[in-house]
């Protein structure tokens, strides 16, 4: 078996169901607690619930990231908060970037926001293309200079960005942003009372809303990219991070609420990730929206513990 010190984290996202759920929310507990009851005779997932729970971690409604990404960042050994996580900085030091002592480090994701009844629904574009995301790239180019902030393309839709105004300027993760929409954000501490630079940012937001309304590359789309997001600021701590894995197969099913994928999905991590990762010393962390239970190998059972996130249906005949 691995050391402590030498083991890998395994990280999985939407492994739990949400605790509050209003009537908005489309995820049915019920829904989702059948569909993995359905598969009640999976060993993998019999086997599973002998691990024991190391630790559990819960977060404010309102946290300004999802829980797998306080736990991805803990497990980096980053002292930070979830309004700070250093995302961007990771990503440009892993390209080899650099940017000017006095600049911060931002992730920019075009996005589509919905507006319908009075809330506002944040989502990436649908099929965006490279060719689509240059040209809209253009068209920011020169607005985005102006207030000194210097883009670097990464992926259709998705940039790193360097400027002054992102020095330790706090954000809400992309992540945080599709799953609650800005209504909830609105509301919350984070944008409650904005600074100069948050106040710079909206306005460039509204810019850009006003500039792709009527841009080439939206008359060809189904759905129209309207504004961005920015997110990732904060400074990279200098430590050496343990081999931290993210998983993200059940992210899909679950925001597309499809209960019986997302079980699917679940007893094949388990059975060829997490408890291979048990079995040689690693741990493994379940993680839903805001709560998160770090597993590790043992013989105490976790089914009673996991029915406070597993609503009262039983997970799999045998575990009663």
């Amino acid at each position: 078996m691995t050391s402590t010190d030498s083991a890998t984290v395994h990280v999985v996202a939407y492994a739990l169901w949400p605790r509050e759920l209003d009537g908005s929310n489309p995820h049915e507990t019920l829904a989702w607690q059948q569909a993995l009851h359905a598969r009640r005779a999976s060993a993998a997932l019999v086997a599973l619930t002998q691990s024991r729970i190391t630790a559990r971690e819960q977060q404010d409604a309102d946290s300004a990231c999802m829980s797998h990404e306080m736990v991805w960042a803990n497990a980096q050994g980053w002292q930070t908060t979830p309004d700070l996580l250093p995302l961007a900085a990771c990503q440009a030091e892993q390209l080899g970037l650099h940017c000017p002592p006095d600049h911060g480090w931002a992730l920019i994701d075009l996005v589509h926001l919905q507006f319908e009844q009075g809330r506002v629904q944040v989502s990436l574009p649908v099929d965006l293309s490279a060719v689509e995301s240059d040209a809209l790239l253009q068209a920011m180019h020169a607005f985005f200079l102006e207030d000194g902030i210097h883009l670097h393309a990464l992926s259709p839709g998705k940039f790193l960005a360097h400027a002054t105004v992102f020095k330790h300027l706090p954000c809400v993760t992309l992540e945080r942003a599709c799953w609650q929409g800005m209504n909830a954000l609105n509301d919350s501490h984070y944008v409650s009372a904005q600074s100069a630079a948050q106040r710079m940012i909206r306005r460039l937001q509204n810019e850009m809303q006003m500039l792709f309304y009527t841009h080439a590359v939206n008359e060809a789309r189904d759905q129209p990219v309207n504004s961005f997001w920015v997110s990732g600021c904060g400074e990279l701590p200098a430590v050496t991070a343990k081999q931290v894995v993210l998983h993200q197969s059940l992210r899909q099913p679950f925001v597309q609420a499809q209960p019986a994928e997302w079980a699917q999905s679940w007893e094949t991590l388990a059975h060829e990730v997490m408890l291979p990762a048990l079995q040689q010393g690693d741990q493994v962390v379940l993680c839903g929206t805001n709560h998160a239970l770090h597993l590790q190998a043992g013989q105490n059972p976790v089914l009673h513990r996991l029915k406070r996130f597993f609503k009262p249906v039983q997970l799999i005949q045998h575990l009663s």
